[in-house]
């Protein structure tokens, strides 16, 4: 997470560059030297954007706490002529994960990335903000 923050810290100060020097009086003669600065900075936030993009919190020995569907009724389910409800699309569920330092992380997956988990299953977690992308069963 710490790289996340000084990521997004960096973008926020080189924005506030660019504007300041956006807004600077142009020099009245000989060297672009208000160009130059434009074109350097433009070019950082767009790196820092590229990297913010990228950056992902790989957690290693996490281990999931719980797992509750976040509906109770899925409007994809459907009744059959017996009066069975049948599973229709792709519920929801919210997943906790403990993490080493004790700390929680809540994410929404879909209930066939929940399935292949049970609570107690310990492994590396991979996401990017609350967006789960992997777990890997240790």
């Amino acid at each position: 997470m710490k790289k996340t923050v000084s990521l997004s810290t960096l973008l926020a100060v080189d924005v506030i560059a660019l504007a300041i020097v956006w807004l600077m009086p142009s020099a009245p003669a000989g060297m672009p030297v208000r160009r130059i600065f434009l074109v350097i900075l433009a070019a950082a936030a767009l790196f820092l954007i590229f990297m913010l993009g990228r950056s992902r919190t790989t957690q290693p020995h996490a281990k999931v706490a719980g797992i509750e569907p976040v509906s109770r009724i899925n409007p994809a389910q459907y009744l059959t002529r017996n009066g069975v409800v049948c599973p229709g699309g792709d519920g929801r569920c919210r997943v906790i994960f403990l993490l080493e330092d004790d700390s929680k992380v809540e994410l929404s997956l879909s209930a066939r990335q929940a399935g292949a988990l049970a609570v107690g299953m310990r492994g590396t977690l991979v996401f990017r903000d609350a967006v789960f992308l992997s777990f890997r069963p240790d």
